[in-house]
């Protein structure tokens, strides 16, 4: 009987091995087989909003390549409501197109996306065509939207979404209430989002369906809970995140959150657009930057050892080094280019590009451009000791700092003259 089955063990193993290798073929055979459906995508809202969102590589790629009808969408879409099921197919049409019409892969448009061990490995294969690459370019898109397009071997889950339809009109009320707002207080932001209530907002408005704390303290971090009323929101317009904000939005765009839900990942943004969080761009999850994110180094740096320590020299020296890195290296620069490309379409919209490029253009900049300059890093300084003190500035690596932000420039200007 033992050799019985010792002999027909490999035949056993043989007839599963080709049963395997079916299954396999009949699944991944036909790459259409892998294109997305309707529960594919999981937020449709979300993905057309980000589509618009001209600063993320990959959203860019992709809206240039959808149908004339959907980029009709993308002007006015806001995310508050769900897509008609006629404006969602044809957003599948799109996505499935867009699958199969090559490869999507290029390492500098995803080189901020963290690709999970699946598709990296696709990625080292390099398909050009067929099931592999139908394949690869799912993973990629699902990589860089993963609220938005269920992954292939995921189980689907609406744990991200218990409510979100409520939270969606919640922050869409806040959007009204918003501009109701500013229409009656001279274009000027509320300190906080209770000053909506109950003039242009009911309390309700405040608290998140799947926030168990009922706004208190909710998701909120120290410098945020709300003073007035129980809030599940995240607002980063109060007054300790204004003026960061307000810099923010010059190299950010309108996509910039101005509202946030932490419970659902989800995001009102200046513009009155609602979208999920995501990897693409940093400020779809925070807008922790800049001043900004150095407030929060102070802040630990306190509670780690004690409100002395930023005044002690190791402590200096570690509020230098996070000043050069946090607002020098990472935030200047961008901000710095985004101003140099506002104040040269300005100049453009009252002079002409022409007109710029002319001896007396030349000497027009030479004045308005040291002018911005300094402005910049009179406001940059201003936010520097708020959160560093001006004590910090009289010592050895306060005085550094002020050197570096006195020879902060914009970027030569060249270019936006071609």
């Amino acid at each position: 009987m033992l050799k019985t089955i010792q002999r027909s063990t490999p035949i056993v193993l043989f007839a599963t091995l080709l049963v395997v290798i079916g299954i396999q073929t009949t699944l991944y055979a036909n790459p259409h087989q892998l294109l997305f459906d309707r529960d594919a995508i999981k937020d449709p809202g979300s993905l057309i909003v980000k589509s618009q969102d001209a600063r993320a590589p990959v959203s860019k790629l992709i809206a240039s390549q959808l149908s004339e009808d959907m980029q009709w969408v993308l002007v006015g879409y806001d995310g508050a409501s769900e897509p008609s099921a006629k404006l969602q197919n044809a957003l599948l049409s799109d996505l499935n197109q867009l699958l199969e019409a090559g490869p999507l892969y290029d390492a500098q448009l995803f080189a901020d996306i963290q690709l999970s061990e699946e598709t990296q490995r696709l990625v080292a294969q390099n398909p050009k065509s067929g099931e592999a690459l139908v394949r690869l370019n799912r993973l990629l898109l699902s990589d860089v939207y993963p609220y938005e397009l269920a992954p292939l071997s995921a189980e689907q889950t609406d744990r991200d979404f218990k409510g979100i339809e409520t939270c969606r009109e919640n922050l869409r009320q806040i959007k009204v209430a918003l501009d109701a707002y500013r229409a009656s207080n001279a274009d000027a932001d509320p300190r906080w989002l209770s000053e909506l209530a109950p003039e242009y907002l009911e309390e309700e408005g405040l608290l998140c369906p799947a926030d168990a704390t009922a706004g208190v303290p909710g998701v909120l971090t120290e410098d945020a809970s709300d003073p007035t009323l129980p809030c599940s929101y995240l607002y980063e317009m109060r007054p300790a995140e204004k003026t960061n904000q307000e810099f923010m939005q010059v190299y950010e765009g309108n996509l910039t959150p101005i509202v946030r839900c932490e419970h659902h990942g989800l995001n009102l943004s200046l513009s009155g657009k609602l979208y999920r969080n995501g990897p693409q761009r940093d400020i779809y999850n925070s807008n922790k930057m800049g001043v900004s994110a150095l407030a929060d180094v102070v802040r630990g740096l306190r509670k780690q050892h004690g409100e002395a320590f930023p005044k002690t020299q190791e402590g200096r020296e570690r509020l230098k080094q996070a000043t050069e890195e946090l607002v020098f290296k990472k935030f200047a620069p961008k901000l710095l280019s985004a101003i140099e490309k506002e104040a040269f379409s300005q100049l453009e919209a009252q002079l002409g590009k022409d007109m710029l490029k002319t001896p007396m253009g030349m000497d027009i900049l030479k004045q308005v451009i040291p002018q911005v300059e300094n402005q910049i890093r009179k406001q940059l300084q201003r936010q520097l000791e708020a959160q560093l003190g001006t004590e910090f500035f009289t010592t050895e690596e306060g005085k550094d700092i002020l050197q570096q932000l006195s020879v902060l420039t914009l970027p030569d200007g060249t270019n936006q003259m071609k």
